[in-house]
């Protein structure tokens, strides 16, 4: 089996720039939760411009490294792991369709971005199938669809615009003042923390197989009482059942529409009891878990790969990178809307203010 060995310049660079593009997502993933969306469970999809700039310069592997980065930092940091299934299969499904398509030199960035969009939402769906244990929640991708288009042409613009301006900026101005910025801290995984993990694992192929009304309610006792134990408030679960919530509704009222009303009202209790089940011992096992262990939990969850001979000192490299630069990113976005006093409806902010931070914390990085 081959074991990982010393990165070779090309590589560290390579993993670095993955690194910087993944701070930058994680950034922009947290930025656009403050943007307010009348659809719910829809998002602008801001992350995925830093996948965007990976392709439009023809690095392939640095966007796949960023998607698994914005994925996994993203879920642990501002997320839950609940959350964090929807965005990896909807990432993975994306990239599937943006890798061939980025092949096309003339194939604009904002179509790209459509069309991973459109996959991603695919993915969010798949994945809410399975939770929900039903097919009736594919009567909402029309709607899911069409938000997916706009969201992802949005993106798509200004990833365009980022593109073009990197490169052209100079990072000798202004150089970032990141003296005293510090790497959190990334301490090996606890053994308390890597039993909560495969007990978490566990737990959820069991709430996922429960069929009856019983288990269902047991499993959703355990995990209340696991919350309690770790002292979770209630909108921290509200927030994290906010997903797959609007896709629960709709597939009530279409049970009811085709059902009896009380096989329709029963079916619809037993998602509600795997979903919050799942929701609640998620939230948990994040608050559980001790900040400064999170990457070194991830580290542990892939070393197994290593075992199968594949290497996984590049991808700790990004992850380390991409948790160093998140602070510089986050204020030097903060610093410059503040400055500019801008509102989330204002176009110079997607036209020319957002594109331009990127670019320009980009080349200083």
């Amino acid at each position: 089996m081959a074991a990982n060995h010393e990165l070779t310049p090309t590589e560290v660079s390579r993993w670095s720039r993955a690194g910087m593009l993944g701070a930058l997502a994680i950034v922009l993933g947290y930025l656009e939760t403050f943007v307010p969306i009348p659809i719910p469970g829809v998002k602008l999809g801001l992350a995925n411009i830093a996948v965007l700039i990976a392709l439009s310069q023809g690095e392939r592997r640095t966007a796949v490294a960023v998607a698994c980065i914005k994925v996994l930092a993203s879920g642990l940091l501002f997320g839950n792991p609940l959350t964090m299934a929807y965005s990896a299969a909807g990432t993975a499904l994306s990239l599937l369709v943006m890798l061939p398509l980025s092949r096309l030199s003339t194939l604009h960035l904002a179509m790209l971005s459509v069309a991973g969009a459109l996959a991603h939402e695919v993915g969010q769906l798949l994945v809410a199938q399975v939770i929900l244990g039903t097919p009736l929640v594919w009567y909402s991708s029309p709607v899911l669809l069409v938000a997916g288009v706009a969201t992802g042409a949005l993106s798509g613009a200004v990833a365009a615009r980022t593109a073009t301006l990197i490169g052209t900026v100079d990072a000798s101005a202004n150089e970032p003042q990141v003296t005293g910025q510090e790497a959190p801290s990334n301490k090996p995984a606890g053994t308390r923390s890597k039993v909560l993990l495969v007990v978490f694992v566990a737990f959820t192929v069991a709430t996922l197989r429960t069929s009856g009304l019983v288990p269902a309610v047991t499993c959703a006792a355990i995990a209340a009482a696991f919350c309690a134990t770790v002292r979770v408030k209630a909108r921290d679960l509200l927030k994290a059942s906010r997903p797959v919530f609007p896709i629960l509704v709709i597939t009530f009222v279409l049970q009811l529409l085709s059902q009896p009303p009380e096989r329709a009202i029963l079916s619809a209790v037993l998602m509600a009891l795997r979903l919050a089940a799942i929701a609640a011992a998620a939230v948990g096992l994040v608050r559980a878990i001790p900040r400064d262990e999170v990457m070194g939990l991830a580290t542990w969850a892939l070393s197994p790969l290593s075992a199968l001979g594949v290497r996984t000192d590049g991808p700790a490299l990004a992850l380390d990178v991409a948790m160093s630069f998140v602070p510089v990113f986050a204020e030097g976005l903060e610093e410059r809307m503040a400055s500019e006093n801008l509102r989330v409806f204002d176009r110079r902010l997607w036209t020319d203010i957002l594109p331009g931070v990127i670019a320009e914390l980009y080349a200083r990085a």
